[in-house]
């Protein structure tokens, strides 16, 4: 059984949880706010704004929970990018294969290739017959702030990742399909995420507050426009199913929005489709989907 923690940019959370047999099972959980302005994620600039803050924050929830040591922790999307990068051929040693994937992916960097951290997973042969590869990029410096914060805190990062990648983990017998998409926000921030054959495939991140007071419609708008695109210029498949994660009281309102325009099946993500007994006896179940990120981090394989 493993720790899991979610680092956003106004709270921090922390769970313990297993998978097994197909079932999740959630045993403890804790989380704090964040003082706004201390996290601002982003892929070239820096994300801790206040250390000690963020520190601190983390270090309640272990004091509560009795956690140290090895976690694994799921970070906002916005500080990654994920992009498929198509090769003829991918060196067999793996840390030979992340630099020279990292390589491959110079042009599509705003820091040096040689200051990226990279992981990737197959996604099979792309309509050219060149080898794809999934990749997961993001700046080493940036990382290495939010590392340093869990070890000052008390932790040990054993495995950094998207939260949508996380959250994916955790719902992943939900999106077991050739092609299923996530559109789940986080703040002001909506991440429009594709699995294809259980795999990370690309996502788009969108804005998901509505200022100009549109319902919802500009948000809905994007997320066809961008499944349009996946499949026109990314040969990605029809999404044969849409979850919906994230959004407080509008979630089922963009659901059935997203189901009208789309004309495809659209839910709202609920993971109690995969929780063990134990935790719906604990009465977990009703915020069982909030803590899907540090789940899904929880139970990823490092």
């Amino acid at each position: 059984m493993a720790w899991g923690v979610e680092i956003t940019s106004d709270c921090v959370r922390l769970c313990r949880a297993i998978s097994r047999g197909g079932r999740l099972r959630l045993h403890r959980t804790a989380e704090a706010p964040v003082p706004a302005g201390v996290i601002r994620p982003s892929l070239k600039d820096a994300n801790v704004t206040d250390v000690a803050a963020a520190t601190k924050a983390l270090r309640d929830l272990g004091r509560r929970t009795g956690c140290r040591g090895w976690v694994r922790v799921a970070l906002p999307d916005p500080l990654f990018l994920l992009r498929t990068i198509g090769t003829e051929e991918l060196p067999e040693d793996r840390d030979a294969a992340r630099r020279f994937l990292c390589w491959q992916a110079r042009d599509l960097l705003p820091f040096p290739a040689e200051q990226a951290r990279l992981d990737f997973c197959a996604a099979g042969k792309g309509p050219d017959g060149r080898l794809r590869f999934t990749c997961l990029i993001a700046s080493d410096r940036i990382l290495a702030e939010y590392e340093r914060v869990l070890r000052d805190a008390g932790f040990l990062a054993a495995a950094l990742d998207a939260r949508s990648v996380a959250l994916a983990q955790a719902a992943s017998p939900l999106l077991a399909l050739p092609t299923a998409g996530l559109l789940t926000a986080d703040g002001a921030r909506a991440t429009l995420f594709v699995v294809q054959e259980g795999r990370p495939r690309l996502w788009r991140i969108l804005a998901a507050d509505d200022a100009a007071g549109e319902n919802g419609v500009r948000l809905i708008r994007e997320v066809a426009d961008s499944l349009a695109f996946f499949r026109e210029a990314e040969d990605v498949g029809p999404v044969e199913h849409l979850f919906v994660h994230g959004m407080g009281r509008r979630t089922g309102e963009i659901a059935s929005g997203l189901a009208r325009w789309l004309e495809l099946p659209v839910s709202v993500l609920d993971l109690t489709a995969v929780l063990g007994s134990g935790a719906r006896q604990r009465n977990l179940a009703d915020e069982f989907t909030r803590w899907g990120a540090a789940l899904g981090a929880a139970i990823r394989s490092c």
